[in-house]
């Protein structure tokens, strides 16, 4: 949950944000017990209030963190693209990635100039880069993430390995697409064969029973 909380983008202190969804739960809890007791109501049905109240922010939290988790996933090969252009241009990691920071990139760019502002200030790059990754808390990211440190501390051609790892995210990303788009054909086909094909079928079994027992009932006997 307080992952959640962190990956939402909420400028808010976890514990405060609880704290304060916690008031909200209470406070409409003890408002419902009042109402169930005035209009003679069972007054356990205020407990399920509060349930409910928890499980809507809980969820409500879970899906905001998701979707920003997903809209960074989609930046992110044009982001890693960019900084490998900046690289052959001549600029050094930090500058090249402080650079791709640019604003059709958000919510992308905020982690990216949290980690440009740790850099700059003297943290070391693959510390700084493996603390926006715990910060998104996506395993694509993650695992770019540690590609790219890996081939700062062997020393090897960083732009080259950021293009090839920008495609292969590009092409990762068509391959679930193209899956994606596969399984739902598949999961409408099985519904209206369960929905519509399965009833039909049945009502033409009951006729055929009819007739088979009209056409049995007319056969003379041996």
């Amino acid at each position: 949950y307080q992952k959640n909380i962190i990956s939402s983008g909420l400028s808010n202190d976890p514990s405060k944000y609880h704290n304060k969804i916690l008031f909200i739960a209470v406070f409409i809890s003890v408002l419902s017990f009042y109402l169930f007791l005035f209009l003679k109501i069972n007054v356990l049905y205020s407990f399920a209030v509060f349930l409910i109240m928890g499980l809507f922010f809980y969820f409500k939290i879970s899906l905001s963190a998701s979707n920003r988790i997903k809209k960074m996933e989609g930046f992110f090969p044009d982001v890693i693209s960019l900084m490998a252009s900046n690289l052959r241009a001549g600029m050094t990691i930090d500058r090249a990635f402080f650079l791709s920071a640019r604003k059709e990139f958000h919510p992308l760019d905020e982690e990216m100039l949290k980690t440009g502002m740790e850099i700059t200030t003297g943290s070391q790059v693959s510390i700084s880069f493996k603390n926006m990754a715990e910060r998104i808390d996506s395993e694509k990211i993650s695992k770019t993430i540690t590609l790219i440190v890996s081939g700062l501390r062997s020393g090897g051609n960083i732009s080259d390995l950021l293009e090839q790892t920008s495609s292969n995210m590009r092409e990762k990303e068509f391959i679930e697409k193209r899956a994606s788009s596969s399984i739902l054909m598949y999961v409408i086909f099985i519904f209206f064969a369960v929905g519509v094909g399965a009833p039909f079928l049945f009502a033409l079994s009951s006729i055929l029973v009819e007739v088979v027992i009209n056409i049995s009932s007319r056969v003379p006997e041996i």
